[in-house]
């Protein structure tokens, strides 16, 4: 099956009592334009994502009178803080780009993929930090794949 145009959001139409199916993606594969994956069921799905948009837990990829064919973010270990002050998330923000680590938010909490490293630095620098298994839907920032500017120094 090949998909050009997404259907709309979970939270938009009502899916009643269709059969629902799932492609599963990772966190960083939901702005790429083409994809090629196979949904819970065995369906193989091709996707050419023309929305201009990244892809949404949740998004119906496709349906008719009996299915739908929906998004399904993965879960995936992440480092998760709590700033509790300004001060404190103007720190981990700083920290975080300037490693160019991905940033999510979720319940109150900011999230980034593990990296052991960056965990260890992160706790050099006084914040309680924690491992834990989550969703990356809500980026802040934009580019979902990496970042999207042009700047001056290296990357190692």
């Amino acid at each position: 099956m090949l998909i050009e145009y997404i259907d709309n959001e979970l939270n938009g139409p009502d899916l009643g009592n269709l059969e629902c199916d799932y492609v599963p993606l990772e966190w960083y594969e939901v702005d790429k334009k083409v994809l090629h994956k196979v949904s819970r069921h065995g369906l193989e799905v091709g996707i050419r994502n023309l929305a201009g948009r990244p892809l949404c837990d949740g998004d119906v990829l496709w349906r008719d009178q009996h299915r739908a064919l929906l998004v399904e973010i993965l879960p995936c270990a992440c480092i998760a803080l709590k700033p509790h002050t300004m001060l404190e998330i103007g720190k981990a923000c700083y920290e975080l780009g300037n490693r160019h680590a991905p940033l999510f938010m979720a319940d109150g909490e900011l999230l980034t993929p593990y990296d052991a490293p960056l965990y260890n630095v992160l706790g050099k620098y006084g914040f309680t930090v924690y491992v834990k298994t989550a969703k990356l839907k809500t980026l802040w920032g934009g580019y979902a794949g990496g970042h999207a500017h042009g700047h001056a120094h290296e990357h190692s």
